[in-house]
């Protein structure tokens, strides 16, 4: 579009709107006045002769025909004296200073659409209307607080992301009335709230409403196209949020950081009634933030429920608060500058700097009523704000903070992954997962492990703008949501109380049946320990921790730890199974070689799927000789069904026996496998069936944990040593910990 045809598209659009917005509105017939009353509201004004000033206004503006009885109005209006006192502080010495465009908006602003009389006012039933229920009345009474007026911004010139122009459409200016009914429903007190945001007026609204800045003098003039009412200083135009913040430099790191998430929405609606061959678009913010530049929540002005009630709340930082944080907070965790730090750190930021569904007042805040969109209470003391960082808006109302309060997320155990640069990827699983909310709750103790950035990108993780990539759906392309909850339940402990630096220690993680393992203050995972069981050539390595703190100071909800191994640990893939390494295993160097083989000389295994037949997909605890435990047993003949030369004399016997060394979890309310410490230390039934074939039964094995060690014994069973046989000490008694089963090592048969 070439710079005069975009002038001429401007302002035709102005124009059309402006005339089209003075047709009779459907919308009147429900905010009728009687037909019986007689003179409008221009003569009414004029009789009282000391409103000059603002009639000359409505004429030069052009809102004499609609005042005169074109169209149902609803006039807000100041007297003579109060006008003159309202052009000497703004540096104007007539009404006729001001040119058509500044009084269509700032008379505009006292001249609503429709007929409003006092009750309506008060409490506005914009569905309901005057057949209201009492009950209906009742509901967010004095919530449909902002009201259509006649003040118009014409459309402004911008550009879209790709700089081409576009033309911004505005809606006309909402006016908010404050009544009573408001205060008493937010059971908060009215002059105090009200007085907070206008310094300058006094609440007289007990029996009635502010307009915006102004108090009510006279009530329910009526005329036969509306009602007047007559107040004590000229309501002041407002701002939107987002214009308020363009008005104020201090502010301006804020708004770019909130305009980071801006687009420009084209809306086909307005395009078409108003268009005139031109795109019209909205000025949007992405979802969830609050539509701050909007006039108007939605552009259908039908939809007056949604836009009389829907507000914004913002609490805006000022730059020097951002910059004081960036000094304590993220100077200190690598950064050097604000642009350097994660997006997810300041998105978050930005989520808890607003309130999207209404106005809130102070009081609201300081009694903690006030939850951002991932609920967490907005908190600050809002008596510290200065008066002039208090506005009320057209969309809401404005905060301006000179200190910058972060959501609790950054003080939580996961503060280091917002706090340091180097773990800052983190941020990035944590989020998309839904994670990291639950993770800062105050509800509950967590202790977390922290991987680093460069940990995530040894173990195959990437960053592409963002969003982690891996390979690990084959392909390499964004991480699987479904890969990166499980990394992240494997890196945490509820209810933990942090990491001993001394003795050992098992930790369950939010994976079932998943553990961190601590030797004397280094820590392994239970996936990684159970490289021992799948290559007994493997060393199974424990890693240093260092323990992360605020400053010195502790997290908020628990403890949280960097490690040190070469990558970012990782948690079981499907493929990983302890029954089916039992099941296959036919290398003599493993540990369990002589069980499995055991297992297959039994019968038990079915080879092509890799699986234990008798225990059909179950979850178990195996207690695993060793093939020295087994050698001697066979020596002995100790085993059921098997020769001292280890021939097999009874197929079936040996199959029931084996079943002995197999407890199902679920079946015997065990939620953790056993280890020390773990609570499991009591008579457990072992399922197997009757080797003389009658039906099935149970054999009862028993386990204990004394402290020091972990044994088994297996009592009533009809065969078996019945000795008490401890678990091998190898690696202080920790399990091999698999999706469908752990295992432990034994040093004699049952």
């Amino acid at each position: 579009m070439n710079k005069m045809k975009f002038i001429k598209t401007f302002a035709w659009v102005f124009i059309f709107v402006f005339a089209l917005i003075s047709c009779k509105d459907q919308m009147e017939e429900h905010y009728a006045a009687p037909d019986w009353l007689k003179g409008n509201a221009w003569e009414a004004l004029e009789e009282r002769g000391n409103y000059s000033i603002f009639l000359k206004g409505a004429e030069l503006a052009g809102f004499e025909p609609i005042m005169k009885g074109k169209s149902l109005v609803t006039v807000m209006a100041p007297d003579d004296e109060v006008f003159s006192g309202y052009l000497s502080e703004n540096g104007k010495s007539s009404i006729e200073d001001y040119s058509a465009e500044e009084l269509q908006k700032l008379i505009g602003f006292h001249i609503m659409y429709y007929s409003y009389d006092k009750n309506k006012l008060v409490n506005f039933r914009p569905e309901q209307g005057d057949g209201a229920t009492e009950d209906e009345k009742e509901f967010a009474a004095g919530l449909y607080y902002k009201h259509r007026t006649r003040s118009l911004e014409a459309p402004t010139a911008g550009k879209d992301t790709s700089g081409n122009d576009i033309l911004i459409y505005h809606n006309e200016a909402l006016l908010p009335v404050f009544s009573h009914r408001m205060f008493s429903t937010k059971n908060i007190d009215a002059k105090y709230n009200y007085e907070y945001f206008y310094s300058g007026s006094n609440w007289t609204g007990d029996n009635g409403f502010n307009v915006s800045n102004a108090s009510v003098d006279e009530y329910e003039i009526i005329a036969n196209n509306g009602y007047l009412y007559l107040v004590d200083q000229v309501v002041n135009p407002l701002n939107t949020i987002h214009a308020e913040l363009e008005s104020r430099p201090d502010y301006s790191t804020y708004l770019d950081l909130y305009d980071f998430y801006s687009y420009y929405e084209l809306d086909e609606e307005l395009t078409v009634n108003f268009g005139n061959g031109s795109d019209l678009y909205r000025h949007r913010h992405e979802a969830p933030l609050a539509d701050i530049a909007l006039e108007w929540p939605l552009s259908n002005y039908r939809a007056i429920g949604t836009n009389s009630s829907l507000a914004y709340s913002t609490f805006a930082p000022s730059n020097s608060a951002f910059q004081n944080f960036m000094e304590e907070y993220w100077t200190p965790g690598g950064y050097s500058d604000l642009s350097e730090v994660n997006n997810v750190a300041i998105r978050y930021l930005i989520r808890n700097s607003y309130y999207s569904d209404a106005i809130v007042f102070p009081e609201e805040i300081s009694s903690g009523r006030v939850v951002n969109d991932f609920d967490a209470v907005i908190n600050f003391d809002v008596d510290a704000v200065p008066a002039e960082n208090r506005v009320v808006c057209q969309n809401g109302v404005f905060y301006g903070l000179e200190d910058l309060t972060p959501p609790g997320m950054f003080y939580s155990v996961t503060g280091p992954a917002f706090k340091q640069k180097d773990l800052s990827w983190y941020l990035y699983m944590l989020d998309p997962t839904d994670l990291l909310v639950s993770l800062s709750s105050a509800e509950s103790n967590f202790t977390l492990l922290i991987p680093s950035n460069t940990q995530m990108e040894e173990g195959g993780i990437g960053l592409e703008g963002d969003e982690l990539w891996s390979s690990d759906g084959g392909d390499y392309g964004p991480m699987n949501s479904s890969t990166m909850i499980q990394t992240v339940n494997l890196h945490t402990v509820t209810g933990g109380i942090g990491i001993s630096s001394s003795g050992i220690q098992v930790l369950r993680t939010n994976i079932p049946y998943t553990y961190w393992f601590v030797k004397d203050g280094q820590i392994t995972t239970s996936v990684l320990f159970n490289n021992y069981f799948e290559l007994p050539t493997s060393t199974v390595n424990f890693y240093d921790i260092t323990e992360t703190t605020n400053s010195g100071a502790d997290w908020s909800n628990g403890k949280a730890y960097t490690y040190d191994s070469p990558e970012i640990f990782r948690p079981i893939i499907s493929t990983q199974s302890m029954q089916y390494r039992l099941a296959i295993t036919q290398d003599a160097t493993y540990p369990y070689y002589k069980f499995s083989q055991l297992l297959r000389d039994a019968g038990v295994v079915d080879a092509a799927r890799g699986s234990i037949t008798f225990l059909n997909g179950v979850r178990c605890v195996a207690f695993v000789p060793t093939n020295d435990a087994i050698d001697v047993a066979v020596a002995a003949g100790e085993i059921p069904g098997v020769a001292t030369d280890g021939t097999i004399t009874d197929q079936g016997l040996l199959a029931n026996y084996l079943r002995c060394y197999f407890v199902p979890t679920e079946d015997n309310g065990m939620s953790t496998y056993p280890y020390i410490g773990s609570g499991v230390n009591g008579d457990y039934e072992t399922r197997r069936a009757f080797f003389d074939g009658t039906g099935t039964a149970y054999t009862q094995l028993s386990i204990f944990d004394d402290g020091q060690k972990l044994s088994v014994q297996l009592k009533e069973a009809g065969f078996g040593t019945g000795a008490k046989v401890d678990v091998v000490p190898d690696f202080y008694y920790f399990p091999f910990s698999y999706n469908d089963g752990g295992a432990h090592y034994i040093d004699g048969v049952l």
